[in-house]
Order: C-alpha cells, then sequence, then structure tokens
C-alpha cells in the first residue's frame, strides 16, 4: 500500500465529518461497551468502497438503555396522527370509489399505481387520461384490478395526444352490469353499473366537463344522455369527477340541477386543487345511503387531488 499524507482522530472527534476515504479502527482500550460508537465511526463516509474497517469487534456494537426507554416511548406514549385519512385505513367491508384527474395517465400511469389509497380503492376513476385507442391495455394495467374501461379521444395531429379521455379500473370480483360511454370536444362521462360481492349493487358515474362546456351543455347532456339510462329508485349512485365549477365561489344554479335531476347533494367542502379550489365533486343520493366518508389526498403529480368516498349502507 503505497504511503500517502493522512491524518487521524478518535471517533469521537469525528462526529460531524464527511469523509471520502476513511480507515476506522475500532480496537479499544477502555473497558466495556460504549454505546453508538460504531454508527458514529461508520456512518462518515459517502460511500461504502471508502470505507476500510479494522477491528470490527462485534461483541462491542451496543446502545445505551436511555434510547431504549426513549424509543418504547414514542412507540407507546407518542404516536402521531396523520391529518388524514388514507382509503386504506378505512373498513375494508365498505364500497370505495377515487378519482384522480391525472393530467396524463401515460405520463403518470406508474405513479397512480404505485399510491396505496388508489390501489384500496373498490373503483377508480381517471380523467386526463390522454390515451389514443392504438394504447394498448397492457401497458396501463393495475394488479388486482381488471382490464380498464377507457373513453378515448382521437388523435388529431400525429405527434400531440389529445387533452382528455376517462379511464375506469374495476376491482377483481365487481361484476360489470353495463356500461355507457359519453364523449365530446368538451364534456365526457362514463356510467359503470356494477355488483359487488358482499357490498351491493352501485351505479358510479365519473365526469370531465371542460370549461369551455357551458352549463346549458352540461344540462342537456345529462337530461337526455344520462338521466334516462339511471335507476333512481332502486340502486345507489354516485356521481364524481372534474366538473371545472369551484364551488367555493357559488355555483347554486348547478348543485339545484343535480340535486332536482338526480336526487344527489354535493359531500366535498375541501378544496381539491392547489390553487385553493374545488372543481372536483361527489354527489351522492345521500337518503339511501346509511353512512358515507370522504377526504381529499395529496397526488404529486397533478395539480388535482385525489377524491375519495367510502360507503357503508344499511
Amino acid at each position: 500500500m503505497p504511503l500517502r499524507p493522512a491524518a487521524g482522530k478518535t471517533i469521537h472527534k469525528s462526529q460531524g465529518d464527511t469523509l471520502k476515504e476513511v480507515v476506522v479502527s475500532l480496537d479499544s482500550k477502555c473497558k466495556g461497551k460504549i454505546p453508538h460508537i460504531h454508527y458514529v465511526a461508520l456512518s462518515r463516509v459517502t460511500t461504502l468502497s471508502g470505507l476500510q474497517i479494522l477491528n470490527l469487534n462485534r461483541k462491542n456494537i451496543a446502545v445505551s438503555d436511555c434510547v431504549k426507554d426513549e424509543v418504547e416511548r414514542l412507540k407507546s406514549e407518542a404516536v402521531l396522527s396523520l391529518c388524514f385519512k388514507p382509503l386504506y385505513s378505512l373498513p375494508s367491508e365498505n364500497f370505495k370509489v377515487v378519482f384522480n384527474n391525472s393530467r396524463s395517465m401515460h405520463l403518470h400511469h406508474e405513479d397512480i399505481r404505485a399510491d396505496p389509497s388508489i390501489m384500496d380503492a373498490d373503483v377508480i376513476g381517471i380523467a386526463e387520461s390522454r390515451l389514443i385507442p392504438s394504447d394498448c391495455n397492457e401497458n396501463y394495467l393495475f394488479p388486482g384490478f381488471q382490464t380498464p374501461i377507457r373513453v378515448d379521444q382521437n388523435q388529431k395531429h400525429p405527434n400531440t395526444r389529445p387533452p382528455h379521455g376517462l379511464v375506469v379500473f374495476l376491482k377483481n370480483g365487481c361484476l360489470l352490469q353495463r356500461q355507457l360511454p359519453y364523449s365530446t370536444p368538451t364534456l365526457e362521462f362514463l356510467l359503470v353499473e356494477i355488483i359487488v360481492p358482499n357490498k351491493g349493487l352501485f351505479q358510479v358515474v365519473f365526469v370531465y366537463r371542460a370549461s369551455e362546456c357551458s352549463l346549458k351543455d352540461l344540462k342537456t347532456a345529462f337530461l337526455y344522455d344520462l338521466a334516462p339510462t339511471l335507476d333512481l329508485q332502486h340502486s345507489n349512485l354516485i356521481i364524481m369527477g372534474d366538473f371545472n365549477f369551484d364551488l367555493l365561489s357559488g355555483h347554486d344554479n348547478f348543485l339545484n340541477f343535480m340535486l332536482d335531476t338526480f336526487m344527489c347533494s354535493q359531500i366535498l367542502t375541501k378544496p381539491t386543487r392547489l390553487y385553493t379550489t374545488l372543481l372536483d365533486h361527489i354527489f351522492l343520493n345521500i337518503d339511501k345511503i346509511f353512512h358515507y366518508e370522504t377526504d381529499i389526498l395529496d397526488a404529486y403529480w397533478s395539480d388535482h387531488q385525489i377524491i375519495y368516498v367510502t360507503v357503508q349502507l344499511h
């Protein structure tokens, strides 16, 4: 080994150092064990290849009793509670639905797939998927879910994906009774009627309304293309999606229309977008539902948050 200039110091003195290369000697003349000395010694170097160890002496590795006591105290007395409710923390016997405007599922499908709350749902709705008919389903499968139901837009320009599109995922075991897709350049919705074993029959409608779509056009589409297909008397109904109406600034006309047409009330109260607007909505026919919970979850890949509802029936 060639000689070169070097410097030496005690392990205690090295605390706070960051080194590229170091030779650590753990040979000690002290009687007894020195708690945490091995951690201090071995954590000074930035790479494992830059670390040389002399006299590791595993029998002297020790943790102080006060640290052990504090860890136990933290586990028993200082457990932190989350400021939100992850979907996976709610009872599995409830019916769970999530929605997110993904700002391109084509780009963010791996991020969506990695979110544990989304993967805990029975039904997943994604808006602004930006998928095209030539995209293979195999590239967008979620573990534990059936082949996605898609409402794709046609690609007008070869190098540019369309701005919108809806995708719905049903968990394995859900029985699809029927589906109804609807798509225009400014308004999309997808109805799925499903039977979920041990949970019941549900009609779930996912909606995306572009800001260019007027309230009049939305009402017309809902009255003539959606409402006649729904069973408003005997089936549990959930309508959710990105409606692009900021409910923090009014829009009573829209809310009254949804109540009169579908007997549904909107249940979200928090902003659903980074710009403190409530553009994503969840409508329920509450009179038929015993108990529900809803919340907003962060989605780092989009300026729209994840919204969810979990329903416990009578």
